[in-house]
């Protein structure tokens, strides 16, 4: 029996199916379903029962899970104070990080951080801002990177990063020269959004209806799922989008997407970071959390 047979133990039973713990653990499903039965062999009995519609943990599994817990928790102390103590850190980071963050900044960071702390294996899931809070929230995360403030007294949360939400028009649009236009203007456009549930989305329609929009009124066109997707269709003149300015860095180079900004709207926000009071912080989350900070406090760290 090992720690990470215990750990992938541990996932399953809080997902409550072998096919989202191996996608949790970026491992395959067999793989999963291999250390789960090297487990009960080792007990010799089940730890769940599985039928097609879900699994359930048997009352030997509850006992294991138990114990489960404080084995990998004891883990993660012992990890960290013997990190402190050699200056060697290692070990494992589980991100979370909404659309904006996961595509466009996030990767950038990681990357940095990679080659300072080599020896740290760091998983990053990409979702809706409300995925991560609940994942946040159920400590299948370590940390969240959310685009926009979430008011929960179960989280720590801390801006780490500024940005401004820009409209971008496709590089031949008639207003494409202009830098601001009116906010009425705006509204008769056809507009490209994200999904309801995106960070981009909410803070759009929170500032739009701060300014006395009434979003029922909004020519919402299309809504699509990624902003890969929504820098496509307007390129492709579909119509015109509000996004992160770091998301169209290249396309803002190259000419094919032309940004405004609607005049005397406040675009401006925060990128937050995210985490559970009640999870351990182990030595690799904490350094993290010091880079991610130091990192973005230069002036254009992404640029």
């Amino acid at each position: 029996m090992s720690t990470y047979q215990l750990q992938v133990f541990k996932t399953v039973a809080d997902k409550k199916s072998f096919s989202a713990a191996a996608q949790t653990l970026f491992i395959s499903q067999p793989a999963v379903s291999m250390h789960i039965k090297s487990l009960e062999e080792h007990f010799g009995t089940r730890l769940f029962d599985r039928n097609t519609q879900q699994v359930t943990i048997t009352e030997a599994g509850s006992i294991l899970y138990q114990y489960a817990n404080k084995i990998l928790s004891l883990q993660e102390e012992a990890e960290r104070d013997i990190s402190r103590l050699t200056g060697c850190i290692q070990g494992q980071l589980s991100l979370g990080a909404s659309f904006t963050l996961g595509e466009y900044i996030i990767p950038r960071i990681l990357g940095s951080f990679k080659r300072q702390h080599p020896q740290i294996r760091a998983l990053l899931q990409v979702t809706n801002t409300e995925q991560i809070v609940n994942l946040v929230l159920k400590q299948e995360l370590d940390l969240g990177l959310v685009e926009n403030r979430v008011d929960n007294p179960a989280l720590f949360v801390k801006p780490f990063l500024q940005d401004e939400l820009i409209v971008v028009l496709p590089g031949e649009h008639p207003l494409a020269e202009q830098k601001f236009i009116p906010l009425d203007e705006f509204v008769a456009l056809p507009l490209v959004l994200r999904e309801e549930g995106s960070g981009t989305r909410k803070i759009t329609e929170e500032r739009l209806a701060e300014a006395g929009v009434n979003l029922l009124a909004l020519n919402v066109v299309m809504e699509l799922g990624s902003t890969e997707a929504v820098k496509g269709a307007v390129e492709a003149g579909f119509g015109v989008t509000v996004i992160s300015k770091w998301a169209v860095q290249k396309e803002l180079k190259l000419g094919s997407l032309k940004p405004v900004r609607i005049k005397d709207v406040n675009l401006k926000r925060e990128f937050y970071l995210i985490y559970n009071k009640s999870k351990f912080q182990t030595s690799v989350v904490e350094e993290f959390i010091s880079f991610l900070i130091s990192f973005c406090s230069r002036e254009n760290p992404l640029e």
